[in-house]
């Protein structure tokens, strides 16, 4: 088994090659960019640029309906006011964790792997978010979010090299290779495609304490969202095509001329019909004789458009995703029954959180880590997430104001239904706490003293 990041290097780079055409597909069937229908060797340039319009995104807005569900808001280290809370907040603000937990989260749904990897920067731990097109990371069978070794390619066009980082445990080390190759039969240069070859060493291999500092966060089965309904892409896509085909030729009447024609004119000079009966409005033809016109009737193209509705039923039933994200026409639906049509992707929400909270959990162990906090075995992290049952305002308030009614505590409701932080319920608390205040002073001013009482004298 290698052990060294010389050993590890060209079993990683070959591992990342061989996944690369895999996520490049994936990818492209989550941008809109999924494979054209019907193409050929030989099709032209206008064919294509017409089946291109049959492309909908179907994938990419069933990624990030879901990806919207999955949102951080809160984080602990023991006691929520502890100094070790304050720290992994600050650590969380300063990487921007909500923007690269976001990507990851992405990264995720679509090729089925994320990457989280930790390091030490000038001021303080780093956590960076890894592309699966550059990023690899062989794991232990036993603890998948654990690194064995791992390795990051990247391209510095400035500079005109490539560079590779492979870590192993406690020890890393930087590799550089040219761009491009040059091919001496014709004396230009080829841009390098794979990852595998032609690396040198570009330093010294650097030590540092503990294992690879790598979280891989990896779906069931390590597929992404849409992987096995790619076909379903491809057959929407294909329905798409060819009921645009059919609307185009239908856009135009079709019309024959019933007769024979002469070929030639009086003067013996070829006749060009075509040009003769060319339609343009306030155009009027002088057929011959015996000549008459054929046109077709037009054809109802509505039971056409009730095949793509048809379709997104059909996608929206096998990724569990909320009909009205591919057809918006629920303007008028209920709420019981906006929230049953949401109740699958809602499931599918907190599975997700389950497998994605405890890497970045462990990615904050890290981080505190590098900046010399080891936290005892009695003391987690824990990292809180909005519920992914209420997305929007109006959705979180009108629970809220339900459970409310039903006699539930008001923390509980922040904490379950708006998705408070535990930083923002304290806050929270005190603001309470000095409206209460400010109400009650208010009413003592307002109170006139009592009228004082006359007691003794003389009638």
């Amino acid at each position: 088994m290698a052990t060294t990041p010389v050993e590890w290097l060209p079993i990683l780079t070959k591992r990342l090659d061989d996944r690369a055409p895999r996520v490049t597909l994936l990818r492209d069937y989550a941008n809109g960019r999924a494979p054209l229908p019907e193409m050929g060797k030989n099709t032209k340039a206008s064919w294509i640029a017409f089946q291109q319009k049959a492309r909908t995104d179907f994938g990419g807005l069933c990624i990030g309906s879901l990806g919207d569900r999955i949102r951080v808001n809160g984080i602990t280290v023991g006691d929520a006011e502890s100094v070790e809370s304050d720290q992994a907040r600050r650590i969380w603000r300063d990487n921007r964790m909500d923007v690269q937990l976001a990507d990851m989260v992405d990264d995720y749904l679509t090729t089925g792997v994320g990457y989280l990897v930790v390091g030490a920067g000038e001021d303080g731990a780093v956590i960076t978010r890894e592309e699966p097109e550059q990023f690899y990371a062989a794991t232990d069978p036993l603890r998948p979010l654990k690194a064995r070794a791992a390795v990051k390619v990247w391209r510095d066009v400035d500079q005109g090299a490539d560079f590779a980082l492979v870590w192993v445990h406690g020890a890393r080390q930087v590799f550089s290779r040219p761009s491009s190759v040059l091919d001496s039969s014709t004396r230009t240069e080829t841009l390098i495609t794979r990852a595998q070859g032609q690396w040198l060493e570009a330093g010294p291999v650097e030590f540092y304490d503990g294992g690879v500092p790598v979280v891989v966060l990896e779906r069931q089965g390590g597929q992404g969202l849409i992987e096995k309904h790619t076909d379903a892409i491809d057959r929407i896509n294909l329905g798409k095509l060819q009921r645009l085909v059919t609307t185009a030729m239908q856009a135009y009447r079709q019309r024959a001329i019933k007769g024979d024609l002469p070929e030639k004119d009086e003067s013996g000079n070829p006749i060009d019909w075509a040009k003769t009966f060319e339609p343009a409005p306030g155009a009027l033809w002088d057929l011959p004789e015996g000549i008459d016109i054929w046109e077709s009737s037009p054809t109802d193209i509505r039971p056409l458009l009730d095949g793509e509705t048809q379709d997104a039923r059909d996608f929206a039933a096998v990724t569990r995703t909320p009909i009205s994200v591919f057809v918006p026409d629920g303007a008028n639906q209920s709420a019981e029954g906006a929230a049953n049509a949401t109740a699958g992707q809602v499931a599918q929400a907190e599975n997700e959180i389950s497998r994605l909270e405890p890497g970045i959990e462990v990615a904050l162990v890290y981080a505190l880590r590098v900046e010399g906090v080891d936290l005892p075995p009695d003391v987690t992290v824990d990292v809180f997430f909005q519920p992914p049952a209420y997305v929007s305002l109006s959705e979180k308030y009108a629970a809220a104001a339900q459970a409310k009614a039903a006699g539930v505590p008001i923390k509980t409701i922040m904490r379950t239904i708006l998705g408070y932080s535990p930083e923002q319920i304290a806050t929270a608390d005190l603001e309470r706490a000095e409206e209460q205040l400010n109400a009650a002073t208010l009413v003592a001013a307002a109170t006139p003293p009592p009228a004082p009482v006359v007691t003794g004298g003389n009638a």
